[in-house]
């Protein structure tokens, strides 16, 4: 059977919302919308109505594109202040045959969740490895218990947790918008989910994502997450640049740099100019080469202060850097890239049809991680109904631009 999963990813600049279709253990998209943002700063909801008229635009966008309304969906949550916590624990085998089954690997996950603070929102829970214990003695510590005779199963496990303030603040704008949240995701997860490969998988690597107004810099370690942190750094500070030095407007200062902007000038022509108005609609040249001085000066300072906060973050060698956000789309950066952080730095290219931008490598990670999620467990699940579905993919669609939240998802794919 096929099936719908949908995701909304609220950013600082943008809001997007991502439609695929899950069939044969491939994904396919079959919607894409791509909004402003309004209301929201550095990752914090500031204008509450603001910000749900701008979701509420982005969701009928998408429902005109697919004829389908919008009612269940997987959110992103920023990584501000989250926390990650190393746990431990151990359950009975209880069955006659004392084997491991998929029921108790999910049981002993769910036995080191009990400690969390009041105040913080569990988001994530990743598996490190197992243990097996027979008569109270430990026998091997493996990455896949399952059908292992044992009495005891221990497990080791990364823990990510935010504030709850956070998700319910992100989780009540959606809510409000008419769609029922089913699952969160973290923003570096669901990055990583979608640029990790069987090396990354292996070694210490650091993703770096350059937004607008913020950078999120996260360390993983053999595909657990160990370290995050925000910066208030972005991409902006390249538009305000080239707005000053050219005396146009912001809107047109980062349409420039999007179509004409190169990001090292080695690799720019020192005759190719673009034509466009400053503020008082007076019609100006801009030279490429002198341009991409601008933009290379402003990227390298980002990723200089990204380079000095990895030294913060874990005290490991990093073997892999991968660079990420919509600013990676400007021609060149890997050259920049080199000359900051030598060979072990490189971007990453979107592959699948219809989302080929880096921006859209959030968005598309966080089904890829929810799929996957899905998957282990072995449910069977879709945002939409058998009806909806086949109405969906049988129709032309274009590509275009309390209590737990988390508990609600977590009680029924675990304990069902």
């Amino acid at each position: 059977m096929k099936k719908i999963y949908t995701c909304i990813d609220i950013g600082n600049d943008t809001i997007r919302i991502l439609v695929s279709e899950y069939y044969h253990n491939k994904t396919r998209t079959l919607a894409v919308s791509s909004v402003k943002s309004k209301g929201i700063k550095n990752g914090v909801i500031t204008d509450e109505q603001d910000l749900l008229e701008r979701l509420k635009l982005a969701l009928d966008d998408i429902s005109s594109r697919i004829n389908i309304t919008i009612k269940k969906a997987i959110i992103t949550i920023p990584s501000n202040d989250a926390e990650y916590s190393l746990v431990h624990g151990n359950v009975p085998i209880v069955n006659e045959e004392k084997m491991v089954t998929q029921k108790d690997v999910l049981r002993v996950q769910n036995a080191v969740i009990n400690d969390i603070l009041p105040n913080m929102e569990l988001v994530d829970i990743t598996p490190i490895d197992f243990t097996i214990y027979e008569n109270g003695s430990e026998i091997e510590t493996i990455k896949d218990p399952r059908n292992k005779i044992c009495d005891r199963l221990g497990i080791r496990a990364m823990m990510v947790c935010v504030p709850k303030t956070t998700v319910a603040s992100f989780a009540k704008v959606v809510e409000k918008a008419g769609v029922e949240v089913v699952d969160l995701v973290l923003s570096s997860i669901a990055d990583f989910e979608e640029v990790c490969d069987d090396e990354l998988n292996k070694e210490v690597t650091a993703l770096i994502n350059i937004g607008k107004s913020t950078t999120t810099i996260s360390i993983f370690n053999k595909s657990v997450i160990t370290n995050s942190t925000v910066l208030k750094i972005g991409s902006r500070i390249i538009d305000d640049d080239i707005s000053y030095i050219y005396y146009t407007t912001k809107k047109i200062a980062r349409k420039t740099k999007e179509n004409f902007g190169i990001a090292h000038s080695r690799y720019a022509n020192k005759s190719e100019t673009y034509e466009t108005r400053d503020v008082n609609g007076k019609l100006i040249s801009i030279n490429q080469y002198e341009l991409s001085k601008v933009i290379n000066k402003r990227l390298v300072e980002i990723l200089n202060v990204a380079k000095n906060e990895l030294k913060v973050l874990t005290n490991k060698q990093i073997r892999y850097i991968m660079v990420l956000g919509g600013i990676t789309d400007i021609p060149g950066i890997n050259y920049v890239l080199e000359d900051v952080f030598g060979q072990d730095a490189k971007t990453y290219t979107m592959n699948t049809l219809g989302i080929r931008k880096a921006r859209f490598i959030t968005v598309s990670g966080a089904i890829k991680h929810f799929v996957r999620k899905i998957n282990l467990r072995k449910k069977e699940y879709s945002m939409l109904g058998s009806d909806e579905v086949d109405s969906l993919v049988h129709s032309k669609t274009r590509i275009g631009r309390s209590d737990s939240i988390f508990g609600r998802f977590f009680s029924y794919f675990f304990d069902n």
